[in-house]
């Protein structure tokens, strides 16, 4: 089977439970739609694991973008900031104080290749999937946002979209997150690192039959509770 995500944000307990429940397996495949970093504390752990998964494929997110701007061969002036304005500490600081080089390069060098957009096919049904917005520029494919009335550019495709928190499409902030259905867009950022939101899901789409799969906060989480609390 082929699954999607997006946005993970450093959740990596929660991207675990994900695989739990789809059963992931060295038969499957699981594309991501990019931000797998910052905001939570388990980025870097989460490029390493997806690093050794022929398995996982994962595209270019803004995030990843910053990560690079700022640490990478290519950095630039004022990358640091931007990036620490979009919660880019934590996995700076584990990218340059508890990463070896040799880690680190390897990091910096697998987020330098990847791709910021992707078109397949599956079951009959073509997708096309990039990390924020279908555009023709690079600009747009990574920081470009979908709006409630947005439909896809991509004539028989259905596009998969990140980047945008899918209650700002439907406006409802108080009720669990759900992806969001579209003209022929769906978008899959569920909130994940918005850690305060006891809202927000980690959402998980099967393109064979577009089912979808959801976790969230534990009942103790969702009250305000930190994690293990009785």
């Amino acid at each position: 089977m082929n699954y999607c995500m997006a946005d993970i944000h450093g959740e990596l307990d929660w991207f675990e439970a994900m695989l739990e429940q789809i059963s992931f397996s060295s038969r499957d495949h699981l594309y991501i739609l990019g931000d797998v970093i910052d905001r939570g504390p388990h980025g870097v752990e989460l490029l390493k694991q997806i690093l050794e998964r022929r398995n996982i494929t994962l595209l270019l997110g803004n995030h990843e973008q910053m990560c690079l701007d700022t640490l990478g061969p290519r950095n630039q002036y004022g990358a640091r900031e931007l990036w620490r304005q979009n919660g880019g500490m934590a996995t700076y600081r584990d990218l340059v104080y508890r990463c070896t080089p040799q880690v680190r390069g390897r990091i910096l060098r697998f987020l330098s290749v990847l791709p910021d957009h992707l078109d397949l096919e599956v079951g009959g049904r073509r997708f096309h999937l990039v990390h924020g917005c279908p555009g023709a520029d690079r600009e747009s494919r990574l920081w470009g946002r979908v709006s409630a009335d947005s439909r896809t550019p991509c004539p028989g495709a259905l596009c998969l979209v990140g980047h945008t928190p899918t209650a700002f499409l439907t406006g409802r902030m108080d009720e669990d997150f759900r992806i969001w259905h579209g003209e022929g867009i769906l978008d899959l950022d569920c909130g994940c690192g918005s850690r305060s939101n006891p809202h927000r899901r980690l959402a998980c789409l099967r393109l064979e039959d577009l089912a979808e799969f959801y976790v969230g906060p534990s009942p103790g989480e969702a009250a305000g509770l930190p994690p293990g609390a009785p």
